[in-house]
């Protein structure tokens, strides 16, 4: 094996080509070191193998595993915190499709560093392939711990009927627990075999939720991704939320509550313009991330923060867990709408029109030409009150374009233009 890149978020690839078993094997290979690792995985048909192949790697250089299952992101890393291994990997691939695979690794402490992530390549590279498995492999599947500490922190949900949409995946592990909680819950999209996680459900097809919000009458919507990690919120009246507002709504209450510490919010450079301008207006100040739970998480704990979320649905609650955990925001928000008010009734934020596009290319170091980062310089200073971005995604070739501006025309006519220049090049 010549190279193995680490992404912000693990190694991703498409089961059978850049990502195998074989992969899999060399990375427990290399994390073997750490004595004992922690695994967990979503329901992909493709997750047992990668899993059973990924603990046989820790093994064989004598390091030892505890394996728990299907579960979420997140629980798997509530579950380290109580465990003695030093070390978690989740075999996901998180809001990709079906076919798509991942092993995202963590500590206690989170996600590894540049620096960790290319000594982990390294080792991997150097790593012997796959041998004939001579290591049992076994699940203990006991999730009882993280719903327990769910329970605790969050309380009664008697009074809310929600719906939650499990996007076919990890998440599904969980089914009935905001029941156990005391809400009327009704789950949508919890299968067992993970053949269509993330297709056309969950965080990344919100309008799935709102529809069925709307036919049960229920006073909320809970979407997440495939691992659990990213929600979308509906409320009563069919409108979706997505990260920003949701953080935007919480930081709000917490400091009506006085929970909110320094009366500010780790929010990313893709938090929309209008969003920021009403948590100002709210004497809340925005402290600006990298796009990544990665990068907000450390900011949150530079800066002394309990608060932090994304766009794309990564919200962080810190004084519950150091990292995005869509079920613990959904519960969340539950509370916040039975003991502060539906959320329906709450003053909106303002939301400037903003166009998102994301770019296929072959090679997506495309979004660091000097000629393409110039344009974007320059379209931003035409827009004046507008904002531009342009940069690659962490886990795919894809070049990531945001517009926003004021006038929705005036956006989609830049984006357009960017669009174009991005394509011309690959």
């Amino acid at each position: 094996m010549d190279k193995i890149l680490f992404g912000t978020d693990g190694i991703r690839g498409i089961y059978g080509e850049n990502l195998t078993e074989d992969v899999a094997f060399r990375l427990g290979a290399a994390l073997a070191e750490e004595g004992s690792i922690l695994i967990g995985r979503d329901n992909r048909p493709s997750s047992p193998a990668l899993a059973r192949a990924l603990a046989c790697g820790v093994l064989s250089r004598g390091g030892e595993i505890s394996a728990v299952g299907v579960t979420t992101t997140p629980a798997l890393f509530y579950l380290l915190s109580l465990s003695p291994c030093e070390c978690a990997v989740m075999v996901t691939a998180s809001h990709n499709p079906p076919e798509h695979n991942g092993l995202k690794v963590f500590t206690k402490h989170g996600k590894p560093n540049e620096e960790e992530r290319r000594k982990m390549e390294e080792k991997m590279v150097c790593a012997e392939a796959i041998p004939a498995s001579p290591y049992r492999y076994t699940e203990t599947k006991d999730l009882t711990p993280y719903k327990r500490y769910l329970k605790e922190r969050i309380g009664s949900l008697h009074g809310i009927r929600v719906v939650l949409d499990c996007a076919g995946g990890a998440a599904s592990a969980f089914k009935g627990l905001y029941r156990e909680m005391g809400a009327d819950e009704i789950t949508i999209n919890a299968r067992e075999d993970g053949r269509y996680i993330n297709v056309n459900c969950g965080a990344l097809h919100p309008e799935a939720c709102a529809r069925e919000v709307a036919k049960k009458r229920a006073d909320l919507g809970i979407s997440v991704d495939g691992d659990g990690d990213r929600i979308y919120i509906v409320t009563r009246s069919g409108r979706i939320l997505d990260g920003d507002y949701i953080t935007y709504l919480l930081a709000c209450r917490m400091k009506e509550k006085g929970a909110l510490h320094k009366d500010a919010v780790a929010m990313t450079v893709m938090t929309n313009g209008g969003i920021l301008r009403s948590l100002s207006q709210r004497g809340i100040n925005v402290i600006s991330t990298a796009v990544g739970d990665s990068a907000l998480a450390e900011t949150m704990q530079a800066e002394g923060l309990n608060l932090g979320g994304e766009q794309s649905g990564h919200v962080i609650l810190g004084d519950h867990l150091k990292t995005g955990d869509g079920l613990l925001v959904g519960a969340a928000v539950m509370k916040s709408a039975l003991e502060e008010g539906d959320i329906d009734s709450f003053p909106a934020p303002l939301v400037y029109p903003q166009i998102l596009l994301n770019l296929p290319v072959k090679d997506k170091a495309v979004a660091c030409d000097p000629a393409l980062r110039l344009l974007a310089t320059r379209i931003k200073e035409e827009l004046r009150e507008g904002r531009v971005l342009l940069r690659a995604s962490g886990t795919e070739n894809v070049v990531r374009v945001m517009v926003e501006h004021p006038d929705e025309k005036v956006a989609k006519e830049a984006a357009e233009r960017l669009k174009e220049a991005v394509l011309s090049r690959t």
